[in-house]
């Protein structure tokens, strides 16, 4: 897995464990029981794509046909993940599987609170971390129209954006700055310290640090730079005031209320007042995890890259609504499909990693997987699409440890075996 740091947090853009060192060190659930690959085949690695991987997002029309998970097996796998969450000794994890814009498959195991033995519900809240730089494009997506399109120039929106390299100031598009290929060199996550760090502060590091390369040429994993598209998208719906109180204003008209995501908050007090949020633990020893506190500020400069807060309900509702393209589950169309499936394709630049809008695309045995998976202040949140299946799933652990990881990555093996062998069996 490729990790990036930023301060004492941890936000890795997604990379499935498909190399071989962690397959190897896995067990997998496969077509219904478990399985330890000790070598693994060439088929199950998939090292990184270079650009020349163009092909589209696939994406089924609305009446295509696909292989359905028996319930079966979804009760047999809900079992393998709930051995694995207590094998590794995690406090608490919330996970669902969705498929045709039904909850197939939920579970809430352990607790919000190893000390007081509060046990999760599916409105405990957690932070999703780096999952909201898609719920940031998900935004634009809503805003996309005759007026703006991800290819406007940041400037048209807020005049004064600018770069260092001040004759490239007027080229860098809302797109580049959420693909991160705008040219922001990624230091400058480490520049701006969460403590003191202000919306302003975001745009005038952009202004001030050299440029790296001409936008839309270089990947360069930033989170300034999808905190900064994040902070002028309301210049887009009409917005002129401050940046953090627009951009989560915004956020709540076009996203939180149309989908129905009413767990969801960018404020660690709101999510603390409801009572529900999850407790953050840390790693005493292997098979022991303590309460510890948070650290984030409460107006975080980093908003729209790593603030979400939310619950495994709300979640569930946000990737039902990415997978009907744009249609929430109560029928509301927020987005165009188009523009909603456009975030999940990557980048056309060098080395862009499979990264998109906030989406990272992998493959995993010739299955397609959009996704994302990091932690942030010692909670870890995985989100993953397969589009050519209408199923996904979200998954939500109070722990940042390697072990938390592991156990998330699971969640997208498991699915892409489940989804293979319902197929080779409804071709038969």
């Amino acid at each position: 897995m490729c990790w990036w740091r930023f301060s004492r947090g941890l936000a890795p853009v997604f990379f499935l464990i498909l190399c071989a060192c962690e397959l190897a060190a896995q067990a997998s659930f496969r077509n219904g029981g478990l399985v330890i690959p000790l070598q693994p085949s060439d088929e199950d690695v998939n090292p990184a794509l270079d650009v020349s991987d163009m092909a589209a997002v696939r994406a089924l029309s609305p009446n295509a046909k696909h292989p359905t998970i028996p319930p079966q097996t979804l009760e047999r796998f809900g079992e393998y993940m709930a051995g694995l969450c207590q094998d590794y000794g995690l406090p608490g994890m919330a996970f669902a599987i969705v498929q045709d814009g039904d909850v197939v498959l939920q579970q809430t195991l352990g607790y919000a609170n190893v000390k007081t033995g509060e046990r999760l519900t599916e409105h405990t809240r957690f932070n999703a971390g780096p999952a909201t730089q898609a719920l940031t494009s998900l935004l634009a997506a809503t805003l996309e129209g005759p007026r703006f399109t991800y290819d406007k120039p940041a400037q048209k929106l807020w005049p004064r954006f600018h770069m260092s390299a001040s004759e490239i100031s007027g080229e860098v598009t809302i797109r580049q700055l959420l693909t991160m290929t705008a040219g922001i060199p990624d230091y400058t996550d480490d520049i701006l310290d969460p403590a003191w760090a202000r919306p302003e502060d975001v745009l005038a590091v952009i202004a001030q640090a050299p440029v790296i390369a001409n936008p839309g040429q270089r990947f360069n994993v930033s989170q300034v730079s999808i905190a900064a598209a994040g902070y002028l998208l309301p210049r887009a719906a009409g917005k002129e005031g401050e940046f953090y109180e627009d951009y989560t204003e915004t956020v709540q008209e076009k996203l939180f209320a149309p989908i129905g995501m009413t767990d969801s908050t960018f404020s660690l007090a709101a999510a603390q007042a409801s009572g529900q949020m999850a407790s953050a633990h840390q790693s005493a020893d292997r098979g022991r995890y303590d309460p510890t506190g948070f650290w984030q500020p409460e107006q975080n400069a980093f908003a729209p890259a790593i603030g979400l807060k939310t619950s495994l309900a709300d979640m569930t509702r946000w990737l039902i609504t990415e997978l009907n393209m744009g249609k929430t589950p109560n029928g509301q169309q927020i987005a165009d499909p188009v523009s909603v499936r456009e975030r999940w394709q990557p980048a056309r630049t060098e080395d862009s990693r499979n990264f998109g809008m906030g989406w990272s695309r992998r493959y995993y045995r010739s299955v397609e997987i959009i996704g994302t998976m990091g932690s942030y202040d010692r909670h870890s949140a995985a989100m993953g699409i397969f589009p050519g299946y209408r199923t996904g799933f979200v998954a939500l652990v109070n722990a940042d440890s390697p072990d938390a990881l592991k156990v998330l990555s699971e969640l997208p093996l498991g699915v892409a075996e489940m989804l293979q062998a319902s197929e080779r069996q409804a071709g038969n």
